[in-house]
């Protein structure tokens, strides 16, 4: 595994984990479809969580940033692909969450966007 990818899943392990702490039941990571992928798909409170998580160092921009129209795109076609699998009438939710270190051997920044079409 190339070692940008293992940063990625580092960062998409804290991600889960702040869920799990902040009662998110995970129901699939790197959940795929052809090719497409969901970071982390959660559910909490009725609802289903479609999560996109962006792990970066050394901001110079918003991770936020990343997040491009074909990527919401993407993720809502595995939203239904996952929906037609997986039959359910909750309601769905798209947040994104940044995962930042800024200097090294500091504590990592989670950010929480609520939603995806709001970036």
């Amino acid at each position: 595994m190339a070692r940008h990818n293992e940063f990625g899943k580092w960062g998409e392990d804290l991600a889960a984990k702040y869920m799990e702490e902040n009662g998110f039941e995970i129901l699939a990571r790197n959940w795929r479809h052809e090719h497409k992928e969901v970071d982390i798909i959660a559910h909490k409170d009725g609802t289903l969580y479609f999560v996109e998580v962006k792990t970066r160092h050394g901001e110079t921009w918003n991770a936020e940033e990343a997040i491009t129209s074909k990527k919401r795109t993407l993720l809502w076609r595995a939203m239904m692909a996952w929906k037609l699998q997986h039959p359910s009438p909750m309601p769905v939710r798209y947040p994104v969450i940044a995962v930042v270190i800024n200097e090294p051997g500091t504590q990592p920044e989670l950010r929480w966007h609520d939603d995806i079409w709001d970036l």
